[in-house]
């Protein structure tokens, strides 16, 4: 099956321990070097719709998941670490794209 990251962007992130659901796969971080995808990052929650900021982003490594079916992506992790590099997330907020 092949997938393309508009596909992936509408499919559910669930964590098969807890049966969670931590959200949609929002953009993806790869080594330009390698090609290769090296993490999917789902972006935090709105507080009160925003108002009040997000709770931080969550970065999936590309080896803890185990499914990528039609409806949903299922992630087997120990932890999720929140995104190390929220750069390119502060511009898009600042510039509004």
């Amino acid at each position: 099956m092949q997938c393309t990251l508009s596909d992936l962007r509408r499919k559910e992130i669930v964590d098969t321990k807890t049966g969670a659901i931590l959200g949609r796969a929002d953009d993806i971080s790869f080594d330009t070097e390698t090609a290769e995808i090296s993490s999917m990052i789902v972006y935090g929650r709105p507080k009160l719709f925003g108002f009040l900021g997000r709770d931080s982003d969550l970065s999936v490594k590309f080896e803890d998941i185990s499914l990528i079916g039609k409806d949903a992506i299922l992630v087997t992790a120990s932890e999720f670490l929140p995104r190390d590099d929220q750069s390119g997330r502060e511009k898009e907020e600042k510039f509004g794209f």
